[in-house]
């Protein structure tokens, strides 16, 4: 058994700092006014380096390259077509991780070249046909793009190609950024 006098130490103890704990509740914690609240200031976002107007492109709206060439001579090589078409898409996909504004153009124009030299291989390739578009959007060739885009639409009428056609115009509106800056004659020239 306790000793009667451990009690009421103990007792003492406990009255002692439930005493000071009170007597602190009752004072400021750090004394003075506390300082207000104020929210964070926003940071201004950097400007952005404005282009002068004469360094902005625009695009290209006429197109002198013959898309259909002499319709007697039709040079159907698939198997060609498609190898030089993944050969643009290589040169497309350089052109992307290109750090060279001169190195860039060049994989640019080869891309062009390869998807065109696809299309007088097999001038119904679907593919080659929509990633032709691609490219003369990317080097602003507008009037081409659209002229592709037309050549897709013809496409898709013919029975034999209506369904990669169909695919690949239906591409055309899953990708919003694909002719963004001439969306709606994108897609009125595909007929959407």
């Amino acid at each position: 058994m306790m000793g009667s006098g451990s009690f009421w130490a103990r007792v003492g103890v406990g009255m002692v700092l439930a005493g000071s704990f009170a007597l602190a509740a009752c004072e400021p914690l750090y004394g003075g006014k506390p300082e207000k609240l104020v929210a964070p200031s926003k940071k201004a976002r950097p400007k952005e380096a404005e282009i002068p107007a004469e360094a902005q492109f625009k695009d290209i709206e006429d197109c002198k390259a013959d898309f259909h060439g002499d319709a007697k001579v039709v040079r159907q090589q698939p198997d060609v077509s498609k190898q030089l078409t993944t050969e643009g898409d290589t040169a497309m996909a350089n052109a992307d991780r290109a750090t060279e504004p001169g190195a860039q153009g060049g994989l640019l124009k080869e891309g062009v070249e390869r998807y065109r030299n696809a299309l007088i291989k097999d001038p119904f390739n679907v593919e080659a046909t929509l990633k032709l578009a691609l490219a003369y959007d990317r080097v602003y060739r507008k009037g081409c793009a659209i002229a592709m885009l037309k050549r897709l639409s013809s496409l898709q009428a013919n029975p034999k190609f209506a369904h990669g056609a169909t695919a690949a115009i239906d591409s055309i509106g899953d990708n919003a950024q694909w002719f963004k800056r001439y969306r709606r004659d994108a897609d009125a020239a595909v007929g959407r």
